[in-house]
């Protein structure tokens, strides 16, 4: 039978859904999707151009004293985080009406056809806010489907500034206590995602990751037992393959981890996304189908790059 599934490299996302259009706008495409899928079969081509993921940024309200959906600088918004999960409990978002009891097979199909949930939450507190609305949600998921939600948070200093500079390194501070994050993330909401990474400042946009960095986010999950964790590693795109010789340990840690390579301002240059396709997908099988690439540009470089892979 053939397999129709994303593999991490087709996958297409949504960003920044954080406010009512945004969302109205995600969800009718993702049903558009599925009803066109209920009557004609979908090209591997096509598939490459459906959403398969929403992002959407959390951000605490003093006003409102909970948590909304935004991006800093902004400190409030209109749509809750509450709102939000309701809104995609009542579409069905993560849910399907066939999961019934299923065997496992059943199961692994529908999880593998399910779409992905990134909720990146700017500071402790919107998390600790509406702690309950969020592990609600999680808890409504049949389990095989929990790894769908992502739980993000820039957990520990990155790339961008003088780290030996006090001033400079206050810029890229991350605004959540590591240990904390990770304590509250895997006590209440076991069996999603962990999406950590570090912070990053423009002033460098190709400033590396370092040894450091990478060797203290390992430490980090090394308190906790790797078999009970998913994990992936949100990495600035700019910085990959200047940083590839510390990078690859993060592939090499766990080989059901991840890497997410994020980058929103401009398509990186040809032959730039050259090099990170030919290292991740056509080399070592160590790394093939472990990267999401969350990057623009990289939808339309991947289809001219098949297209002409079969000349």
């Amino acid at each position: 039978m053939k397999n129709d599934s994303p593999v991490p490299i087709d996958f297409v996302w949504y960003h920044a859904v954080n406010d009512q259009s945004k969302l109205d706008s995600s969800l009718e495409s993702i049903r558009q999707h599925l009803s066109k899928k209920n009557h004609e079969e979908q090209s591997r081509e096509s598939s490459c151009r459906i959403i398969h993921a929403i992002e959407a940024d959390i951000i605490y309200s003093e006003p409102k004293d909970q948590a909304v959906m935004g991006h800093p600088p902004a400190v409030d918004g209109e749509l809750t985080l509450t709102s939000f999960l309701e809104q995609l409990k009542r579409a069905h978002f993560q849910q399907s009406t066939s999961m019934g009891t299923g065997d496992d097979a059943n199961h692994a199909k529908i999880r593998s056809e399910s779409h992905v949930l990134k909720l990146d939450f700017k500071s402790m507190k919107a998390l600790q806010t509406n702690l309950s609305h969020v592990k609600e949600y999680v808890d409504d998921l049949p389990t095989c489907l929990r790894e769908k939600v992502w739980i993000n948070a820039d957990i520990l200093s990155g790339p961008g500034e003088d780290l030996n500079d006090e001033h400079a390194k206050l810029r890229v501070k991350p605004k959540f206590c590591e240990k904390e994050f990770l304590d509250v993330v895997i006590s209440n909401f076991l069996g999603t995602t962990l999406s950590i990474g570090w912070t990053t400042s423009t002033a460098d946009e190709y400033a590396v990751y370092t040894d450091e960095m990478v060797n203290k986010m390992l430490q980090c999950l090394g308190c906790y037992r790797k078999e009970d964790l998913q994990v992936t590693f949100p990495i600035r795109a700019t910085s990959f393959r200047q940083s590839w010789g510390v990078l690859r340990k993060l592939y090499e840690a766990n080989e059901n981890w991840t890497v997410t390579l994020w980058w929103s301002v401009s398509a990186l240059p040809e032959d730039e996304m050259d090099w990170i396709f030919e290292t991740l997908e056509m080399g070592d099988d160590l790394f093939k189908n472990r990267t999401y690439y969350d990057m623009i540009g990289f939808g339309s470089y991947l289809l001219l790059k098949r297209n002409n892979m079969k000349c």
